[in-house]
């Protein structure tokens, strides 16, 4: 399906390829040499180096959920070929975010009345059991209030299946460039949510595990988590093929027993997490200080290698900073990477750096001079534009940058909105922040924070397309004679 995207993309691009590329007054290229284009598509296209760095992302760091041991390995490798590529103040900044967490073992098995191994992941941050527990499972559908109460006592060390049988799965991915415009279809309602308080209760009744289904479909599970701190259960959530067997079992009353044994580790010998920086300096002494800003998240959870979340997305930041370093690339404005950390719990390494560096009265000349932010993360590559977020001066100027790209499939500056990623911590703060517009064929049916999300989701040639667009984008930024269109000012709160 990527293979066909690429080609309906190059389809439609041959005939947008025709208008002329040179743009007027307000198309923002100013400065920019076409020359440098060019090369930057040579570069991206012919000489690439994305697929080491993915690979090596994907295959040998492995799942990067924050504050691990292997995030840390990542943020000190990424640092290491920001340097070895030539950037300049290559650093990390450091936010408190909490305890680290790692996964050693987990075994999930039907031991009567026949044996099958269960298909399921433990949420982020769950406790270990004490040892391999084989015991009947206890049946709460929708863990409710009375029901809970009527068990009080009898909960001791128990494999507490929480949730009803799972009727619905996710099946449609959101459509093409769709953004926020179109609302998606409503879902019936979900597993109880295992908040602190529900948690809190369970744990106070010596519950041992819960296990839930998911809303994949077809072994595809659905994992994230939290750190749920010293009133924790181990969480477990099955496949929910796997879990409407094991209930209907019980719910007709078959003798089911399950072996279950969960080994982790916590981390908290530092609860602080690093986003990692580097950048091009820029060369114009009237302009240098104003920022075009690049940034991707190195974090993932840890059921999978996190390749489309967000491995592609900083492989792409990592690429196109190279291909502007090895093209010897001298940008009026300085060129600023991001790898963030934290942003699967709520884009705490983004929200971090603005706060240091652009919130406040504090940082108000630093917020006027900063021109622009491009993030990397909803989807997977090829790139086809940037969600504008309404920004119409901002989309006009884009649609002339992309032009030169209309060849590789990069012609649809969206007019919408995107929530979800870390471009919104700019946006929060009155400046220019845009999310690239990729593909969904298969994203939110498979990939997205799922155990499926592994190298070969990614079509190398659109991994190659996304750091030669992104390159030249923020050549065409860096150039620009003006900072970006800022956006319009949100609508003040009423007063209460």
């Amino acid at each position: 399906m990527k293979q066909i995207s690429l080609a309906l993309f190059a389809v439609a691009a041959l005939c947008i390829a025709r208008a002329d590329a040179a743009s007027g007054s307000e198309g923002g290229q100013d400065r920019a040499d076409f020359g440098i284009i060019e090369k930057i598509k040579a570069e991206g296209t012919e000489r690439s180096k994305i697929l080491e760095t993915f690979d090596y992302l994907t295959t040998v760091i492995g799942p990067r959920l924050t504050n691990s041991p292997a995030h840390k390995r990542a943020v000190a490798w990424t640092q290491d070929q920001m340097k070895a590529m030539g950037l300049t103040g290559v650093r990390t900044e450091s936010f408190e975010f909490g305890r680290g967490w790692t996964l050693n073992k987990l075994t999930i098995e039907m031991v009567e009345p026949r044996y099958m191994p269960l298909i399921g992941y433990t949420r982020g941050w769950a406790p270990s059991t004490p040892g391999r527990i084989v015991a009947t499972p206890v049946w709460l559908p929708g863990l409710e209030e009375a029901a809970v109460k009527a068990q009080a006592g009898t909960l001791k060390g128990a494999l507490l299946f929480t949730s009803p049988i799972q009727q619905y799965a996710i099946r449609a991915d959101r459509p093409a460039a769709s953004g926020d415009l179109k609302p998606p279809s409503p879902r019936p309602a979900g597993p109880p949510q295992l908040n602190a308080e529900r948690m809190a209760i369970l744990k106070a009744e010596g519950v041992a595990v819960t296990l839930e289904p998911n809303i994949g479909e077809h072994g595809t599970v659905f994992v994230t988590g939290r750190d749920m701190g010293p009133n924790a259960v181990t969480s477990i959530v099955l496949a929910s093929e796997h879990y409407n067997l094991v209930a209907r079992m019980l719910q007709q009353k078959i003798p089911v027993k399950l072996a279950v044994e969960v080994r982790s580790t916590f981390n908290d010998d530092d609860r602080n997490t690093q986003n990692v920086i580097g950048e091009i300096e820029g060369t114009d002494n009237a302009v240098k200080d104003e920022i075009v800003m690049v940034g991707a998240h190195l974090d993932s959870w840890h059921t999978a290698t996190g390749a489309t979340d967000n491995a592609d997305g900083s492989a792409t930041v990592l690429e196109a900073m190279r291909i502007l370093k090895a093209l010897n690339v001298r940008p009026r404005r300085t060129i600023r990477a991001a790898l963030w950390a934290g942003e699967e719990q709520g884009l705490l390494g983004s929200r971090a750096y603005v706060a240091r560096h652009l919130a406040g009265d504090k940082n108000k000349a630093a917020r006027d001079k900063f021109s622009v932010y491009f993030n990397l993360d909803n989807g997977f590559p090829p790139i086809s534009g940037f969600y504008m977020e309404g920004n119409e001066p901002a989309r006009l100027i884009m649609a002339e940058w992309l032009k030169p790209f209309a060849a590789l499939g990069a012609i649809m500056p969206s007019p919408g909105h995107i929530g979800a990623t870390d471009h919104l911590s700019f946006l929060d703060v009155g400046v220019p922040g845009f999310q690239a517009v990729q593909e969904y064929i298969t994203y939110d049916v498979r990939t997205h924070h799922t155990n499926v999300d592994f190298a070969e989701r990614i079509e190398p040639a659109a991994l190659k397309q996304a750091a030669t667009v992104m390159a030249g984008v923020l050549y065409q930024a860096a150039m620009r004679e003006a900072t970006f269109p800022k956006p319009a000012p949100k609508p003040a709160k009423p007063a209460q």
